[in-house]
């Protein structure tokens, strides 16, 4: 997926590296470690958007966010040493001095540390760090997305955690991903190995049919993502829809009067075609579209209701 950044802009002036800030360019690891071997680490993606004046940035469920961070670095088994609190704390501090006031994608890191002797499987130390950079709004989101079926399948639990972001599962994204772009579509959905619908290259997927919302639970091999969970939030108490978690087959897809997707980088996307079948009309749908405008006004602070989900920068309310 494609992200349109707003204008051309230089490197972050800060990132931040086990407990402190350190100047963009000596933000490294060595060739050695085995983040870099074998990818051995674990992330989080977290989103911050400026208020429509740009006065204010907002870090979207920042809270929730660090908390399946420390998840992922449990199953991973590396231990993260600093409180949720003070990484939490360190990120605003990082937007801050980074003088952020547009839209900006955040990744916290912690990262396996060792030598050439490291065999594969031990446990060393770790390393945690934090970078942000400008990060726009997703190429056609507002006219919808071209998908296909990719012919890699979802990864099972039974051989890496789908549900953690663990950095080594992301090579079946990035396999399934290049052969999306390489076909000429936008977008790689993945099946399980039971054929049922997982999730994109890198998002949740939902479907619409007759006035139900639907996805793939968490037992379809899919990340557990806080943007999905909050669109079943916003689509049954806000909209007032009915919504189902539930194995989806590759033809429901086809039949669907809508398809969007979810996440972190997505945001809430419309899926205007699969496998070249039109969705519905062949157009973001309506559901879909209640679901974006609301979601938007909610990380951008224009509704008081959910403040409680994005943390000020600047310190405003």
């Amino acid at each position: 997926m494609v992200c349109l950044l707003s204008r051309k802009l230089a490197p972050p002036k800060f990132a931040w590296m086990n407990g402190r800030f350190v100047e963009w360019d000596k933000a490294t690891v060595h060739i050695s470690a085995p983040i870099v071997n074998y990818g051995s680490g674990a992330f989080e993606g977290i989103r911050a958007y400026a208020s429509k004046d740009q006065k204010e940035l907002y870090v979207v469920r920042l809270k929730e966010h660090i908390r399946r961070f420390f998840e992922s670095a449990k199953v991973l088994r590396l231990k993260i040493e600093l409180p949720a609190k003070e990484i939490e704390d360190s990120i605003v501090e990082l937007l801050r001095r980074n003088e952020f006031h547009e839209d900006v994608y955040i990744r916290p890191l912690v990262m396996e540390r060792g030598g050439v002797a490291l065999a594969e499987g031990a446990v060393s130390p770790a390393d945690l760090a934090v970078f942000s950079i400008p990060f726009g709004r997703v190429a056609n989101i507002e006219a919808g997305i071209r998908c296909c079926f990719s012919s890699w399948r979802r990864i099972p639990d039974v051989c890496m955690p789908p549900r953690v972001k663990s950095c080594g599962n992301y090579v079946n994204s990035t396999y399934a991903r290049k052969e999306a772009l390489a076909a000429r579509y936008d977008e790689a959905l993945l099946l399980t190995i039971d054929n049922k619908v997982s999730e994109a290259g890198g998002a949740n997927l939902f479907m619409v049919k007759k006035g139900v919302v639907v996805t793939p639970p968490v037992t379809a091999s899919i990340l557990e993502g806080v943007t999905r969970e909050g669109v079943l939030h916003l689509a049954s108490k806000e909209l007032s829809y009915p919504t189902a978690e539930r194995d989806i087959d590759r033809t429901e897809l086809y039949l669907a009067d809508e398809v969007f997707l979810c996440g972190t980088g997505e945001e809430v996307a419309p899926v205007i075609s699969i496998d070249g079948h039109l969705i519905g009309e062949g157009k973001p749908g309506e559901v879909t579209k209640k679901l974006q405008t609301l979601y938007f006004d909610i990380v951008r602070g224009a509704v008081p209701k959910y403040r409680g989900w994005i943390t000020p920068v600047y310190g405003g309310s």
